[in-house]
């Protein structure tokens, strides 16, 4: 703490503490005082002095707190001028609801209601930090980001003139502007902003802007002495800030009489206005949360954000206060001065505290053209950064999006220009969304099979027919702007069109479709309209004939097409899989028997371990040989031959039955790698591999299995060399097919 405090106490931390708190705070005052007059205008307008009271306290409170709370020193919270004209407008339909009544009540009921308005405020933003949702709802799009600056940049130049001037920038007062009188008024303020730009461009030191505003400060009163014009003379043209109302005690804290007061019915009827208040209060404090974090490139804890915000304005509120947000231009100006420190929000709060102890005369004697440079400053920056430099760095809509905002926010209001911008987002990424190919990859059962093992026979016959399969590897989120993609894909593919003549995967397309795979393992969601056309896929599916298989549908997908789909009619044209290898296996074993029976002419012959042995790689003597090294066994369905990391103690050749060897995932669920049927070896990897697996053999249907352990074949090695060489070439055989097989699978889905 000793360390903390003798830094805060160097030169260079108090000067430009010093200067950015001083300006900031009276920034903050002026503020408080338009919010009080906007607020407590038409019939409450007697009861100012309360107003000015209520938002000076708001803003004093709101600087303490988040100095001593936020993550970035140097952050600076007062109300903010979205809320504040929710706030009038709900203080002007109580004031008519309430017409006729006591004057006290009236006043009661609007004071209640801005406080009942900064606590439920506060209350929302301190619950979303302790439930640490910031990171849930923090994600805001660069370009509205941007949109958000440049409104506020032109908004700072819209407010220099309104303060150097009193009148309103708008179309209509433009050649009031240039009257001689006028001219006055605001020239010296343009002037001082674009000493102070070219003065923090070339010189990147601290004491640059507190220098050059004490230059400006000091050049404005030479020219006053210069001229011969009084101080009286330059207040009533116009050149110095005030009048403000006076009153003693301006800030009146909420007592138990005040309740007494109040029309609750009024405020109830309000409850709209104060739900508005609260949304505009949290999209305020995002978008200044992120546009702080672009400009000053430290990223903040929004969690921590929201909570200090909350803690402000749960304070304000008590105190009969209005709620408060980070201030953006203010925050900005700090980090341009280079004060980033919590010293400087204290210093901010001292011209608040002054006005609440003595009241606003001194700001009579601050030059108009000397404060509005610092906003013109603050505003031409941020124009020339989100108009000018983002034209070379941002694509082309971006910069458009800004543009939009911008206007929006200047011509209707802010709300309304930051949802044209969210909205221009929204339409220019789902524009980007449809155009990207929704299907991973496509491919046909000609060219990627499932993990089965087949038969000669019947892997000639897929290789024949394997077209007849079509397949889809879906990503993304389907939407309408991708959905229709598919169905052109399904209805190219009916017509024999090829959609993707630059990848060869799709191979005898001559063949009539009879199956559709659509696999939605990289799928996030799936909205109606995608639904929708699914629903027309099956359609044609009936009316041409062919089946629609979906693979690695998530409960809630397979949830969502249940609802949707219309699957009245016969299973075959509509099945659902756990994964792509067993929606391929089933559309292999239709065509399968389609084309013949499962038992191949030569397969029927083939009955007995002796008869598989001589067709695959020995002769009859040899295999009556072999069969003398082997040990018969059998296993019921779900039996594990081999488990995750086991080691083989021999070769287990299979007579009858199904097994499938499965890959164990970290997710609990295993991958089915290969399904083995008669006729089949396993374990080869593992009897010759010293190194352990992760796979596991389980068996599928009742087993019968002849084992030749590692002992008996070391044994075959001495008594019969011919049988254990031919075994090893068959091994090799086998090896080098399924690498052929996994390299064909890995060039179709590059």
């Amino acid at each position: 703490m000793q360390q903390s405090l003798r830094e805060m106490l160097q030169p260079q931390i108090l000067i430009t503490s010093g200067t950015a708190g001083i300006v900031t705070g009276t920034i903050g005052v002026i503020r408080a005082i338009s919010y009080a007059s906007l607020i407590f205008s038409g019939a409450l307008a007697i009861h100012l002095p309360v107003g000015l009271g209520l938002t000076v306290f708001s803003t004093a409170v709101t600087l303490v707190i988040v100095a001593l709370t936020s993550t970035l020193p140097g952050m600076i919270a007062t109300p903010l001028t979205a809320p504040t004209v929710i706030l009038a407008m709900i203080a002007a339909g109580i004031s008519t609801e309430l017409q006729g009544e006591p004057a006290a009540e009236v006043r009661a009921t609007v004071v209640i209601m801005i406080a009942i308005s900064a606590l439920l405020t506060g209350a929302l933003l301190l619950c979303l930090g302790l439930c640490r949702q910031g990171n849930r709802i923090r994600v805001i799009p660069y370009p509205v980001i941007g949109g958000f600056m440049a409104g506020t940049g032109w908004l700072l130049t819209r407010g220099f003139v309104q303060i150097t001037t009193d009148i309103p920038l708008t179309w209509s007062s433009l050649e009031q502007l240039f009257e001689p009188k006028i001219l006055w008024c605001w020239v010296p303020g343009l002037v001082f902003a674009i000493a102070l730009l070219m003065a923090t461009h070339l010189w990147q030191q601290f004491w640059v802007m507190p220098l050059t505003l004490a230059i400006c400060a000091g050049l404005f009163y030479l020219m006053l002495l210069g001229s011969g014009t009084s101080l009286e003379t330059a207040r009533a043209a116009g050149w110095f800030l005030g009048p403000f109302p006076q009153a003693d005690h301006l800030w009146q804290p909420i007592t138990l009489q005040l309740f007494s007061q109040v029309h609750w019915s009024a405020i109830l009827h309000q409850s709209s206005g104060l739900l508005t208040v609260m949304v505009i209060s949290f999209l305020s404090l995002l978008l200044s949360n992120s546009s702080i974090e672009l400009v000053t490139g430290q990223d903040l804890d929004l969690n921590s954000e929201l909570k200090s915000i909350g803690l402000a304005n749960l304070a304000t509120g008590l105190g009969g206060g209005m709620m408060g947000n980070q201030a953006l231009p203010s925050t900005l100006l700090v980090n341009d001065i280079g004060a980033k420190h919590r010293l400087t929000s204290l210093f901010a709060v001292l011209p608040s505290l002054a006005v609440l102890a003595l009241g606003s005369s001194f700001l009579s004697y601050l030059p108009k053209a000397v404060l509005g440079s610092v906003i013109l400053y603050l505003g031409l920056s941020l124009l020339w950064k989100w108009l000018y430099k983002a034209y070379f760095s941002l694509p082309l809509w971006d910069y458009m999006t800004v543009w939009a905002a911008l206007v929006v926010i200047n011509t209707v209001g802010f709300l309304q220009g930051i949802v044209t911008g969210f909205v221009s987002t929204v339409i220019w990424f789902m524009y980007c969304y449809s155009q990207v190919d929704v299907a991973r990859q496509v491919f046909s059962g000609a060219t990627t099979r499932s993990n089965v093992d087949r038969s000669p026979v019947e892997n000639q016959i897929l290789t024949q027919n394997g077209s007849q399969i079509y397949v889809l590897e879906l990503q993304g989120f389907l939407f309408f702007g991708t959905a229709n993609y598919l169905l052109n894909k399904v209805r190219d593919r009916l017509l024999d069109k090829n959609p993707d003549q630059s990848l060869p995967l799709l191979t005898n397309t001559a063949q009539p479709l009879e199956h559709v795979v659509i696999d939605f393992r990289q799928v996030q969601g799936i909205d109606s309209s995608a639904v929708l056309t699914f629903d027309k896929i099956l359609k044609l599916a009936r009316q041409h004939h062919f089946s629609l298989v979906l693979t690695n549908l998530l409960p809630n997908l397979e949830q969502v097409f249940h609802q949707g789909l219309d699957i009245s009619f016969e299973s075959n044209h509509y099945q659902i899989f756990a994964d792509i290898d067993r929606g391929l296996e089933w559309c292999e074993q239709q065509i399968l028997s389609a084309a013949l029976s499962l038992e191949t002419p030569t397969a029927q012959a083939l009955t007995t371990m002796t008869e598989l042995l001589a067709h695959q790689f020995l002769s009859l003597e040899q295999a009556q040989r072999f069969m003398t090294y082997l040990n018969v066994q059998s296993f019921p369905a779900g039996h594990y031959i081999f488990r995750q990391s086991d080691g083989a103690p021999g070769l287990y050749f299979i007579e009858s039955g199904q097994v499938s060897v499965l890959l164990e995932q970290t997710n609990g669920h295993s991958k089915r790698l290969q399904t083995c049927t008669r006729g089949h070896l396993l374990g080869e990897m593992r009897f010759f591999s010293k190194v352990p697996l992760s796979t596991s053999v389980i068996t599928d249907t009742p087993c019968q299995l002849y084992s030749l352990p590692k002992d008996t074949f070391e044994q075959m090695q001495t008594e019969s060399s011919d049988l254990a060489q031919l075994l090893q070439a068959h091994i090799v055989k086998i090896l080098c097919d399924s690498l052929s097989r996994r390299e064909q699978q890995l060039q179709v889905m590059q």
